[in-house]
């Protein structure tokens, strides 16, 4: 509603009416266009072109009422801006709506404002009209304006102190609309020009929003009040392409440009990532390089000067800055011609509210850079927020703010001086009652006259009772990540189970987000991905002593910002509390119940584990002497019956169970003795008791509800059923993302669909644990699920023993689940989270192969050692010969080492996760060394060691494959390869190697990306070394020998021939031998027909192929050619429609039988693959399909069988399609 009395006209508008008539041939304002087109206008017919617009604005709404402005970036919108000040009409300056978004902001803001007008373009009418309908304000459209009609000759007096109503960014909450007055602009403005030094020769460069406050009134009211040039361009021109700002200040000689301090991040990181073309840019002109809007970094100043000094920008040009809405634009600044000042301080301090100084390169620094003196005009206090207070010398505060700059207040729907809120904000008075005073809602303090910004009041993430500035995390965690561009991360705080956490937001670069695709088909790429959280976690953990919660990497283009690019972190945080971020790939930290076990602290638990232990090895021992036939049991392929109940009813069956179910409650040190003596006694047997105790228990132990492990604990522990682990599938390996095995939600539980191989004692089992990919009821994929199974399920099939080369008497097969339902209570963990369960019980196994590698090499010593005693050889005993010294110094020094590291690991498995990635490092090297044994035992022994009565035969086939039990030594390398930050990590911390971690890290660093094998060998053995360096002794010594000589065959693998050369060279050897193919006819195994269950009358039983137990399921029989029969025309257009969504990733054709998977379709590309072929087939078709049915033949066929039941379908054609499309979108209906 207007005033009753009339204001003074706006002294800005009077210093643009001046600047007309004196110099009106000077340029006002350019605006440059992505393609480099320029358009400008003179300060002589800005204001004719003003007061023309007035005079029709006059007209249409009365003196003091609001006119909302929505305009591209541009010059109309200079000219409109200053129109309605002109007319005595107060601006709304606001963004347009995007193309494709709901509007919902824009609606809000009319309600709020409440415009009698809207000014727009007809260019943007397509995106304002839709918004407008059902509101009452008028839209005008001022590029058809006839500028010759209704010329304003004098300024109407405003009815309103009111110049305009900006609407805040929102990074902290809602935008609100803050009123400015005439008066408040005009002392801003003055502040600007002398803080800034501005003259009437100055240019700006400048690509702000014009909606904003430091666009409008820095790169657009002050030019014009102060009569120099300001030469803008679009955000989206620059956001395109950063350095076409940099460009433009060298084009036109800006003396003054600046922005956010991500703007400048990225125009110096740009360009140090491509210089070349560029030198010739000037820069020497630029006076004033102004950096605000967010926190100043000291490292952005540093990369900006590093960037650009060769192209003439002066350090003293930097000029960090502090403004905000509320007080117009600019609050504090410069001082113009000083470099930046920085102040190094401690940042525990800080987060305890205290300012103190701390010494360069200390870890608890934080670099602080002042914003420069308060400007002219105006005064700011650091306030203690609680008591309103001044803070007091060395204490951080909420910056309060007085001048003549401050706005009027925040408007309140329906008009008016703001309410409660603008009260408290504008009106906050200090405990003596002094005021009024502003309240910024930012941290910092003043020191020696100058303003040092910490933080947003509002964004304090507050854990375990310690202030946490969400910049700090952020600048870790862009660090760690690497390749994290300025303003792409958000942290913040995140209620989970009652309490606040830490939670972190990151934007997905287009590499991260190609990994994340190609992860679906490739187990490399997922522990890349785990690595880089990992390696976020780890950074946070170390530097600020809290556990990182939810790590989110959201899609491209959805990481919540203002219109005016700030992250907006309580905008992540009501995303995230509500599951509504854009998941590109999100990991929590875990949060497992309570270990079922005692409490591993509770001395007199482990006292008794000992005892235990020791009571167990001691029967092993005499046990295996009159009871164990090892050779026997191997040649037969089979475990002697007594040998499980024996070992059942001695509890080794249930090591870690606890007492209450049966079991020993063993602590995981005296676990790894017991299977460290039975590796000593027979590798296979130890493995299977390792694989039913690890694999087999420990997800139903730390993942059961305590009703299901209440059912199957008691017969596990005593040895009545054993238990087993199902991860692995022919196609996917242990890969979950390339897992074609099904659990489908359906009510009460879950129905299992799929086949798994290679599954140790799969057959003897009587609980298994299956691995599968979660489907919900609406085919959606909801991740991976671990159910718990019993052995006589309906739909479980067992299927053929693998006859395998080693562990020849523990069974290995295969599983097949046909449509079999599991109810939820026998779901491990929850719905979505099976790969933890995995995880955690695969480290667990991997530590443990890591003690039965000890005891076999101890094995193989001690049978070294009896061979040479009494071997005579030339010269005397084989023990006396210097080789075989060296070969048992070198074994006794290896043993000792892994000694040290299993004990390292096991000290971590206190009911917690146990370290993933040392684990991995473990079983690597244990795997490893035990093979070098084991040969070295078979080729001490000669002839006697190739005897199959002689022990070595059998060691060296079980020790063969450790190498690849639980993830063969390559896959293992490659994956600690790409998380060498988490190995360096673990090395440098849990086992005090700080230097050695420093060394791995660094070469680590150097071999790159490609060499991740290498990398991630050298973490290994770099881990092995630092525990032996531990232990010290003769280990610690042989341990760096064999990392040295590591480090220099990496070094010489630098150079490898390409992989078409060794192709060709290998392909030249059938020139030699052939291609050699044996086609034996093998024994008869078929059972005679007439002897068979089901008979078909002929000479085939009717269920032969079940019979075998290696059928194939629908999509694999139809991958292998039932869709040679598929109608050319159908498999041409599943082709085209693949092809459709392959061409961008350069697939240009695809033949009938290469998988999808090869060819590179993710689940992202399977989306619009499934939508067309809905769409010109007419039939249902999920993107699931494409897995099920995963070639074009397989899938052509499936479609033709379903048009066989619908024959008046008709296959569409690519234009019909899409006639059919736009007919649909032109309804209105998607």
């Amino acid at each position: 509603m207007a005033e009753r009395e009339p204001y003074r006209a706006s002294p800005v508008l009077e210093r643009l009416q001046r600047h007309a008539q004196e110099a009106p041939a000077r340029i006002a304002f350019s605006f440059v266009r992505e393609d480099g087109r320029e358009e400008s206008i003179l300060f002589g017919e800005l204001a004719a072109r003003v007061d023309a617009l007035a005079g029709a604005l006059a007209t249409l709404a009365a003196s003091g009422e609001r006119v909302l402005l929505q305009y591209p970036p541009g010059l109309p919108f200079v000219v409109a801006f200053f129109a309605c000040l002109r007319a005595g009409l107060v601006a709304v300056p606001a963004p347009l709506p995007r193309k494709h978004g709901d509007g919902q902001g824009l609606l809000r803001l009319l309600e709020d404002a409440a415009p009698t007008l809207v000014l727009s373009t007809r260019d943007a009418a397509p995106l304002v009209e839709p918004q407008l309908r059902g509101h009452a304000a008028g839209l005008v459209f001022t590029d058809a304006f006839d500028a010759g009609q209704g010329t304003m000759r004098a300024p109407r007096p405003p009815r309103t102190p009111l110049a305009f109503i900006q609407y805040t960014s929102g990074s902290t909450s809602r935008p609100r609309g803050v009123e400015v007055t005439h008066a408040a602009l005009s002392a801003n403005v003055e502040a600007i020009g002398e803080a800034f030094g501005f003259r009437r020769d100055s240019v700006m460069v400048s690509w702000l929003p014009p909606f904003h406050d430091m666009g409008l009134v820095g790169s657009i009211v002050t030019p014009a009040a102060l009569g120099f040039r300001s030469v803008l361009m679009a955000p989206a021109s620059f956001l395109r392409h950063p350095l076409r700002w940099v460009e433009a200040m060298s084009r036109y000689g800006a003396t003054c440009a600046g922005g956010p301090d991500f703007a400048w991040d990225l125009c110096a990181r740009r360009y140090l990532a491509e210089p070349a073309g560029r030198e010739a840019l000037d820069l020497s002109r630029l006076e004033v390089a102004y950096n605000g809007a967010e926190p100043v970094r000291a490292s952005t100043l540093r990369r900006v000067r590093a960037a650009f000094a060769a192209c003439g920008l002066r350090e003293e040009a930097l000029f960090p800055c502090y403004g905000l809405a509320e007080h117009t634009l600019l609050a504090a600044g410069g001082p113009r011609g000083r470099a930046p000042r920085i102040l190094s301080l401690s940042k525990a301090r800080l987060e305890a509210g205290q300012v103190r100084e701390s010494a360069e390169g200390d870890p608890d620094a934080r670099e602080l850079v002042s914003c420069g003196p308060p400007a002219p005009g105006v005064t700011v206090l650091a306030v203690d927020p609680d008591s309103v207070r001044p803070a007091g010398p060395g204490r951080v505060g909420e910056l309060w703010l007085a001048g003549d700059s401050v706005a009027r207040g925040y408007r309140a729907s329906g008009g008016g001086q703001a309410g409660e809120a603008g009260g408290r904000v504008f009106g906050a008075r200090l405990e003596g009652g002094d005021g009024p005073w502003l309240r910024t809602g930012d941290l910092g303090f003043v020191r020696e006259g100058e303003v040092y910004v910490t933080g947003r009041l509002k964004d304090l993430v507050i854990v375990n009772g310690r202030n946490i500035y969400p910049q700090d995390v952020e600048a870790v965690v862009e660090e760690a990540a690497g390749f994290l561009e300025p303003n792409r991360c958000a942290a913040f705080a995140l209620e989970e189970d009652g309490r606040e956490r830490l939670a972190v937001a990151l934007e997905a670069d287009r590499r991260l987000l190609r990994l994340a695709r190609r992860a679906q088909q490739d187990g490399a790429k997922v522990a890349e991905l785990d690595a880089l959280g990992q390696r976020i976690r780890t950074a946070v953990a170390r530097r600020f002593g809290i556990a990182l919660g939810l790590l989110a990497f959201v899609r491209p283009g959805s990481f919540p910002r203002t219109t005016s690019g700030k992250v907006q972190r309580s905008r992540c945080r009501q995303l995230a509390a509500r599951a509504e971020l854009d998941l590109v790939y999100a990991t929590r930290e875990a949060r497992r119940a309570p270990h079922p076990q005692r409490r591993r602290d509770d001395p007199p638990a482990l006292a008794a584990s000992s005892v235990q232990a020791d009571v167990m090895i001691a029967w092993l021992r005499q046990y295996a002497a009159r009871r164990l036939d090892s050779r026997l049991m191997d040649e037969r392929r089979s475990l002697a019956p007594h040998l499980l109940l024996d070992f059942g009813n001695r509890g080794l069956l249930g090591l870690q169970v606890p007492k209450a179910f049966g079991g020993r409650a063993l602590a995981t040190p005296d676990l790894l003795r017991v299977m460290e003596q039975l590796a000593a006694l027979d590798l296979t047997v130890a493995t299977v008791v390792g694989v039913h105790n690890g694999l087999g228990l420990r997800p139903l132990l730390r993942y059961g509800t305590e009703a299901l492990r209440a059912h199957a604990l008691p017969d596990l522990a005593a040895g009545r059923q054993l238990a087993a682990f199902a991860l692995t599938e022919p196609a996917a390996g242990a890969n979950p993302l390339a897992m074609r095995t099904r659990a489908q939600r359906v009510e009460g539980g879950w129905r299992l669909n799929g086949e798994k191989h290679l599954i140790g004692l799969a057959s003897w089992a009587g609980w298994i644990t299956v691995l599968a990919r979660a489907v919900g009821a609406d085919g959606g994929a909801l991740g991976t699920v671990a159910l718990l199974v019993p052995e006589d399920a309906p739909g479980l099939r067992q299927g053929p023993e693998a006859l395998t080369m080693g562990m020849r008497a523990m069974v290995q097969n295969a599983l097949r689940f046909e449509d079999m339902f599991v109810p939820d209570a026998q779901v491990l963990g929850h719905p979505g989270a099976g790969m933890e369960v995995a995880r955690d019980a695969m480290a667990f196994a991997r530590l443990g192969i890591g003690a039965l590698c000890i005891g076999a090499m101890k094995r193989c010593a001690q049978l070294m050692l009896r061979y040479a005693g009494r071997r005579e050889v030339a010269g005397g005993l084989l023990a006396e010969n210097p080789e075989t010294l060296a070969r048992l110094d070198e074994l006794s020094c290896a043993v000792a080492a892994l000694e040290a590291l299993v004990r390292a690991i096991s000290a971590h498995d206190k009911g917690g996760e146990l370290p993933q990635e040392a684990c991995m490092a473990c079983k690597c090297v244990a795997s490893e060394l035990l093979w070098e044994t084991a040969d070295a035992l078979m080729q001490m022994l000669g002839g006697r060691g190739y005897l199959e009565p002689n022990l070595a035969p059998q060691i060296l086939r079980d020790a063969r494959v450790l190498r690849i039990l639980e993830g063969p030594t390559e896959a293992l390398y490659a994956h600690l390869g790409a998380a060498h930050e988490i190995c360096c990590g673990f090395i440098g911390e849990a086992l005090g190697a700080p230097l050695l971690a420093d060394s791995a890290r660094e070469a680590a660093r150097r071999a790159g990306p490609d060499a991740a094998h290498g990398a991630g060998e050298l973490c290994a053995w770099t881990m092995l070394a630092a525990a032996a360096a531990g232990a010290g002794g003769p280990a610690a010594a042989w341990a760096r020998r064999r990392l040295d000589a590591l480090l220099a065959a990496l070094r010489r693998r630098d150079e490898r021939p390409a992989s078409a050369e060794l192709a060709a060279r290998i392909a030249a050897y059938a020139l030699a031998i052939g291609e050699p193919e044996q086609e034996a006819v093998g024994e008869a195994q078929q059972r005679d027909p007439l002897l068979a269950r089901d008979w078909d009358g002929g000479g085939r039983p009717a269920a032969a192929a079940a019979a075998t137990g290696s059928g194939t399921g629908l999509a694999e029989g139809m991958g292998d050619g039932a869709g040679a029969g598929a109608a050319e025309a159908t498999r041409a257009l599943v082709r085209e429609c693949l092809l459709n969504s392959l061409r961008d990733g350069g697939v240009e054709d695809i033949d009938d039988d290469t998988s999808f998977a090869e060819a590179g379709l993710d689940s992202l590309a399977a989306m619009p693959v499934a939508l067309e072929l809905e769409q010109r087939t007419g039939l249902q078709v999920n993107a699931e399909l494409l897995y099920e049915y995963p070639t074009v033949a397989a899938l052509a066929a499936y479609i033709d069988a379903r048009l066989a039941v619908r024959p008046a379908v008709r296959l569409a054609s690519g234009e019909e399609a899409q006639r059919a499309d736009a007919g649909t979108q032109g309804d209105g209906v998607k």
